[in-house]
């Protein structure tokens, strides 16, 4: 294993997956926009299921509530049978017609570009409010999830307590992302989900295998 710094680490991490992502990544069609209603819904929708699954219902939902006032005015129980196959359906619309609801009173149908006041939004919280800024608005901030803590802990050797450990934030902040943001968050989504699986990892082909502590040390 090659000798790094902290610093020169993170930034051959960045470099590397955003390499791997421009070839490797997953195609959804949420990651074709920048429009930050469409992203906001897409990002709602996919707490607490697969990508996969969201990306069968999404087209068909976007098509029917294209704008927040469309989604404002419809019934809990249309949203909710749209959605039904991610689970959780009749919570999800509360929170998506909450949510409609919220931008058209207070932000005039548009949706805000502050942290704090997307995160207040109902269903919405820290990480959604974070991929809407990096992924719509290109504002780079800390993206912290399962996925990113799994990744980092392996590759860093860092111990965390889950995806709301301050410290976790704190490390994702420090790789000065830039305009690399969209593609290293999106890079580690991808890579956890194609490569860096938790169980029966596929580090022969990772593109951090040689920077990988956890790699080293499984093969040392």
């Amino acid at each position: 294993m090659k000798s790094f710094s902290n610093e020169s680490l993170q930034r051959t991490v960045r470099n590397s997956l955003v390499k791997w992502f421009s070839t490797n990544g997953r195609d959804f069609p949420w990651r074709s926009t920048t429009d930050p209603y469409h992203i906001l819904i897409a990002e709602m929708l996919l707490r607490r299921t697969t990508a996969t699954a969201v990306s069968r219902i999404y087209p068909d939902f976007m098509m029917r509530f294209e704008q927040p006032d469309q989604l404002a005015k419809a019934n809990i129980r249309t949203i909710a049978s749209i959605i039904r196959s991610l689970g959780l359906q009749n919570v999800r619309a509360q929170h998506l017609k909450k949510t409609a609801l919220c931008i058209i009173k207070e932000y005039n149908g548009s949706i805000p570009q502050a942290f704090e006041k997307l995160k207040i939004l109902p269903g919405v919280g820290e990480y959604v409010a974070s991929a809407v800024l990096n992924f719509s608005y290109h504002i780079p901030t800390p993206l912290v999830d399962g996925n990113t803590v799994h990744l980092m802990s392996r590759v860093f050797g860092l111990t965390f307590t889950g995806p709301n450990d301050h410290k976790a934030w704190d490390f994702v902040e420090s790789f000065n992302l830039g305009n690399q943001n969209r593609a290293f968050y999106w890079g580690v989504i991808d890579l956890v989900a194609l490569v860096c699986l938790r169980k029966s990892p596929r580090c022969n082909i990772c593109p951090l295998q040689d920077v990988c502590l956890w790699n080293n040390e499984k093969t040392h």
